[in-house]
């Protein structure tokens, strides 16, 4: 991600809780990204493709606004995020559709259907069952499949959920990343709305580097990530 990218500033803005900014930085960061001029820099439905970002940005931004308390927002970016999954589902290879069965089912979550989102975690369990993938903790590396996890890990902050604890030991991930979202990403959207903040997703981080101090909260526990050190606690860009 460079420092041109929109989802890159919407990161870097987070820490200022500037909510319609936010959800505008990572609006265009999903567009950018599915058209191609953002990160993998590739078309749609290629073997790398870029579609799993631009559904997780479009949900951030759906998360942002339900933060800011705007639930038409929330709810129109989650239904253009559902409708990219359904159409990427068409032509997509059995992993891939059971993967955007499961975004659609994140989708329904983040716009508040909870009956819809049960049914399409459902789908998506069935889907990855049907798929007889033999190796289901590598599976989770494939693009539509990861872009998955970093929403759920960016979502869990500051709790930190890691893919272990998405996945267990691996033997049964597939089957487990589903019921582990369907039971916890409506108590992560409830926790971020109670907190009223959006934490930067974690990337390398250090504790205690006397190099640096927060300018907003003092602490110097950091977190390298968009070519920017983040406070770790309250996520202020942090100069050494």
């Amino acid at each position: 991600m460079s420092d041109r990218d929109h989802a890159a500033r919407a990161i870097r803005t987070l820490h200022t809780e500037r909510w319609p900014d936010i959800v505008d930085g990572y609006t265009l960061g999903a567009y950018g990204t599915m058209a191609g001029y953002e990160g993998f820099e590739r078309t749609l439905t290629d073997d790398r493709t870029s579609a799993g970002d631009g559904l997780r940005y479009l949900l951030l931004a759906g998360v942002a606004a339900r933060i800011a308390g705007d639930e038409t927002t929330a709810h129109n970016r989650a239904l253009q995020a559902r409708l990219v999954a359904t159409d990427y589902r068409r032509d997509a290879d059995p992993l891939a559709a059971a993967a955007c069965e499961e975004w659609i089912g994140h989708c329904q979550v983040v716009a508040g259907n909870d009956e819809k989102a049960g049914a399409a975690y459902d789908r998506a369990s069935e889907a990855y069952a049907a798929a007889s993938v033999e190796d289901p903790a590598g599976a989770t590396t494939e693009p539509l499949l990861q872009a998955g996890t970093d929403l759920l890990t960016q979502l869990s902050r500051p709790d930190d959920d890691a893919w272990d604890d998405i996945h267990g030991d691996g033997s049964d991930a597939l089957a487990r990343r589903i019921r582990f979202a369907r039971a916890r990403l409506p108590s992560y959207l409830d926790a971020r709305e109670r907190a009223g903040h959006l934490h930067a997703p974690r990337g390398s981080t250090e504790y205690g580097n006397d190099s640096y101090e927060c300018p907003d909260c003092g602490a110097n526990d950091i977190n390298h990530v968009v070519n920017t050190v983040l406070c770790l606690r309250c996520d202020a860009v942090i100069e050494s």
